[in-house]
């Protein structure tokens, strides 16, 4: 009951945010135990600034969104966070240390504690870091004004590129020059889409186009696992398609993503309703963009090593691809079959894909099957190996052969094996 109540509480909190623009959604943050024990652990009581929030909790939490992960900046240097934190038998990660990163687990949840640095020399990918004690060298390193953000455990505010304005406004700004942000790590292409998905109210600004257009071969550089773990946090935002709506951006995402290639799909998706826009996923969103009837996906796959369950469920798709636009492929017979031989999941999956690429389903249908699936009981094959052991047959290949030919005919016949029919079979 305690813990529905939080819920409630942090919700309106988020609420009234976004509404009238309190400082509630600061609060969410301040009222994380685990928060609270790390900085009295790593604050002195003489200077209680030695710890900041940074980064996508602040933003999300200004703009009344989920906090899914907590980033901290500190002036400490990370050999003085690991003796501090240490002493009390906390859980430290190396996980970036040569860039001033540790990983910090207090009760299973996980904080990333960053020492202030400054970029002394970077390639794109990789950064030379040099330690500092000035919040607004650190700052100015950063990508984006919203990003740069901090607030201390008590809900004071460090904004010294003006992100909270930049949020308010509606208005995704790189710091200082956006080619020298961009050159410093090539991943802020996509990153600058996202955010622009996510907060801009504004077109893209001409010169920040030209600067990424500039400097798109740079992608190359980076890790195809960075760009595809980028990749999926945009395939998730509600209005991922609008990226294509706009000539700017489309053309920069198929100059990075030449696999997209269907991305018209997704006009469709756009009239539907909230409620089943939720239906489809991430990886289902992509199978829409680059999946078809050849195996042409297993070049996207073997790029951005996927895993087997990714790559498993594109290739159902696409071995189906040509039913899903036959009107016998809606039929319940056939979907309850289908559900037999693979499995709700498999099917249900088929079915929202075949939305988006037959002009003939009719969306409330989809719904009726989709309903009917998911209360449907799947039916047991009424004869097992032992009954026919019971009628004389001796365990073997011919065995095996007559169970699967009878589960064949009863398949066949809507999940219904005729009393006669069997009486014969195992006469023969």
């Amino acid at each position: 009951m305690i813990n529905k109540i939080k819920n409630t509480i942090l919700q309106v909190d988020r609420f009234l945010f976004k509404k009238f623009g309190s400082d509630k959604g600061i609060q969410f943050l301040q009222s994380i135990k685990e928060v609270r024990v790390l900085f009295s652990y790593l604050n002195d009581s003489d200077n209680e600034n030695q710890v900041r929030f940074v980064g996508g909790c602040v933003r999300k939490s200004f703009h009344g969104e989920v906090i899914d992960d907590i980033d901290l900046a500190t002036s400490l240097k990370p050999e003085e966070i690991k003796k501090k934190l240490q002493k009390k038998n906390i859980t430290i990660i190396d996980s970036g240390i040569e860039h001033g990163t540790l990983t910090v687990i207090l009760n299973k949840k996980k904080f990333e504690i960053t020492t202030l640095r400054k970029d002394v020399l970077t390639d794109g990918r990789h950064a030379d870091v040099k330690f500092t004690l000035n919040w607004k060298e650190d700052a100015e390193r950063r990508d984006f004004t919203i990003n740069a953000i901090y607030v201390d455990v008590y809900g004071r505010i460090f904004d010294p590129m003006n992100g909270i304005k930049d949020l308010e406004r509606g208005e995704v700004k790189f710091i200082g020059e956006a080619s020298e942000r961009i050159q410093e790590d090539y991943l802020r292409i996509l990153r600058y889409f996202r955010f622009f998905l996510q907060y801009s109210k504004f077109d893209h600004r001409i010169d920040v186009i030209k600067s990424i257009k500039k400097n798109i071969n740079g992608i190359n550089k980076i890790s195809n696992e960075r760009i595809f773990n980028e990749l999926k946090k945009i395939l998730v935002l509600k209005n991922f398609y609008s990226l294509f709506y706009n000539h700017s951006s489309k053309e920069i995402i198929s100059n990075i993503f030449p696999q997209f290639k269907y991305y018209e799909r997704l006009n469709k998706l756009n009239g539907f309703s909230e409620n089943f826009k939720k239906k489809y996923d991430k990886y289902l969103i992509l199978a829409l963009l680059i999946v078809d009837q050849s195996k042409s996906y297993e070049y996207f796959c073997h790029k951005y090593k996927t895993s087997n369950n990714i790559k498993k469920r594109f290739e159902d798709i696409s071995r189906n691809f040509n039913d899903l636009k036959n009107k016998s492929f809606f039929s319940y017979a056939n979907v309850k079959k289908l559900i037999y031989l693979t499995s709700k999941e498999k099917v249900l999956n088929l079915l929202l894909f075949s939305v988006l690429i037959n002009k003939k389903v009719v969306i409330e249908d989809v719904e009726k099957l989709i309903h009917y699936i998911n209360i449907y009981k799947v039916p047991k094959f009424p004869i097992s190996g032992e009954y026919l052991k019971m009628h004389g047959y001796k365990p073997g290949p011919k065995l095996g052969r007559k169970l699967k030919s009878l589960e064949n005919e009863w398949l066949k016949n809507n999940f219904i094996l005729d009393k006669k029919f069997l009486e014969k079979s195992l006469k023969n």
